[in-house]
């Protein structure tokens, strides 16, 4: 069945009508092949996982607003997630991670503490979905606690995975949350309302399919607002270890 007709000039030959369905048809033959990526992707297992384990470490450089300062901190990251579906298409992820940083020159210090659920689903190399997280926030400025806080909320996530030579993986994630309320054990009033993550990161198999060694760099930036609003930026160099299993 034609899907489009071509519509041709008065005088074209049947021979020209003919080419002009044949390059409509390897269009379309493109497309689903596009579409149908996941099969194929499926197919390397360390792009896939059935089941994953996961541990980062990484140093991060702190430009914040909220404490009038810059320094050095450190994240620490874990994890569990894997994929599922005929075609594992469908990938969860419940991941916990702490950023903390030291401010020497004001003797202030800045700790999150963050839990996102994610949801997303696969069509390509491409995905898209959901992020549910909660955060505890622990702020002290110049000696001082000013915010001892947490809150949930939630966002959205999308990214690219594709698999890189021989059981090695490149992912580009994008995510985005947003905690609106917040309950601070202390007097004033707090919110996140708004964190973006921008992630790029990279395994490498370096046991069989089972173990897998991680780098990556993160560029960060928090929103948190109380009595004014303040924008924190944070980027971040990380390595770790990854441990899957297939099905």
């Amino acid at each position: 069945m034609n899907l489009i007709k071509l519509k041709m000039r008065p005088g074209s030959s049947e021979a020209s009508q003919r080419c002009g369905k044949v390059y409509l048809r390897l269009g379309m033959l493109g497309c689903l092949a596009f579409l149908q990526n996941p099969k194929a992707m499926a197919e390397d297992r360390s792009v896939y996982p059935g089941f994953l384990f996961h541990l980062n470490y990484g140093m991060s450089t702190t430009k914040s607003k909220l404490v009038a300062s810059n320094d050095t901190g450190t994240s620490l990251g874990y994890g569990i997630g894997g994929f599922a579906g005929s075609s594992r298409n469908l990938e969860f992820n419940l991941g916990f991670e702490t950023d903390s940083t030291a401010f020497l020159l004001n003797d202030s210090k800045i700790v999150y503490d963050w839990q996102d659920t994610k949801l997303n689903y696969h069509l390509g190399y491409f995905y898209a979905g959901a992020v549910f997280s909660r955060l505890n926030l622990k702020v002290n400025a110049q000696g001082a606690d000013t915010v001892d806080a947490a809150g949930s909320g939630y966002g959205a996530s999308l990214g690219f995975l594709t698999p890189v030579g021989r059981g090695g993986s490149l992912r580009i994630d994008v995510t985005t949350v947003s905690i609106a309320t917040m309950k601070n054990a202390l007097v004033t009033e707090v919110s996140v309302p708004s964190r973006l993550d921008i992630d790029i990161g990279s395994a490498v198999d370096i046991w069989g399919k089972w173990l897998d060694f991680t780098f990556g760099y993160r560029m960060r930036t928090v929103t948190v607002k109380n009595a004014s609003s303040f924008s924190d930026t944070e980027t971040s160099t990380y390595l770790g270890l990854r441990v899957t299993t297939t099905n």
